[in-house]
């Protein structure tokens, strides 16, 4: 009587184990290679009895488990630098220099205002100095002498003097131009009586020039107590001009105010004839 059928594939394989010289199968992993299990109890019998059944094994949790030996990673950097450029390490003086910055900076920027503070008024000196200078040098190279006035001519009509005088300007280096002072006149007097006044015309005269000029007063004699008719005694009268005078040389301009009186000694002035002048002497001064 005949047992139960096994199936193909078991019949298959009882054959294939039969024969002692096959090699083992490929994928079979040999037995030295596995991890040692836990001991339990051996499973029960399959009717498969070469296949590996692993449901019975216990899973063990990765993190249980050792963790192999760490290998350092080597980091690798790859640094271009251009052929062109130098690189150099500053001396060690500057980095205590930035580090005591670093570890004051109230200080640093009270000491960076006030040696800004200090700098500005370096220059502001400095530039006073040489606007000093400058203006030491232009008062001394550029300035002006006082007028030169002489009385040429002198005459009397009617109600009218006539004075004819010689103006010069002895400033090597500027010109002059004269006119009436604001609130200025031009007056003639003997013994502090008035006998004639009148105005300055406008004069201009270039460096080291020479110039007549005539003026003509309005006045007579009756309010005067001048010598009775025929006498020889010279007449002293004072001529008195209050003048402008504005220097100008290229930019450089000054403004001055000038004072001429003139003392002259006439005879033939009450015969209305040709009036002498016996002497003369005009002298100037500025008022500022």
């Amino acid at each position: 009587m005949e047992g139960p059928r096994l199936p193909p594939s078991a019949a298959a394989h009882e054959s294939d184990d039969d024969k002692p010289d096959d090699p083992p199968s490929v994928w079979h992993r040999p037995t030295s290679s596995l991890p040692s299990l836990p001991f339990q109890d051996p499973p029960p019998h399959h009717w498969r009895n070469h296949s590996l059944d692993f449901s019975s094994i216990p899973t063990t949790p990765l993190s249980s488990l050792a963790p192999p030996d760490s290998i350092p990673e080597l980091e690798t950097y790859v640094v271009q630098v251009p052929r062109d450029q130098v690189y150099w390490t500053p001396p060690p003086d500057h980095a205590k220099y930035v580090e005591k910055r670093r570890k004051n900076p109230e200080k640093n920027k009270k000491s960076g205002c006030s040696k800004r503070l200090m700098w500005f008024l370096i220059i502001l000196i400095a530039f006073g100095f040489i606007l000093g200078a400058i203006t030491l040098v232009l008062h001394f190279a550029f300035n002006p002498a006082l007028p030169v006035f002489a009385i040429e001519k002198f005459s009397f009509v009617p109600s009218n003097f006539e004075v004819t005088l010689k103006a010069e300007n002895p400033t090597s280096n500027m010109g002059v131009s004269y006119m009436m002072r604001k609130n200025g006149v031009v007056s003639l007097t003997y013994k502090d009586k008035s006998l004639g006044r009148g105005k300055f015309p406008r004069l201009s005269q270039v460096a080291m020039g020479s110039d007549k000029i005539s003026l003509k007063l309005n006045g007579s004699t009756k309010n005067a107590a001048m010598p009775p008719s025929g006498s020889k005694l010279p007449l002293s009268l004072v001529l008195k001009i209050e003048l402008k005078a504005e220097y100008e040389a290229g930019p450089v301009k000054k403004n001055k105010e000038a004072a001429v009186t003139c003392d002259v000694k006439v005879k033939g002035l009450l015969d209305a004839k040709k009036v002498e002048i016996v002497s003369e002497n005009c002298e100037s001064e500025f008022k500022n």
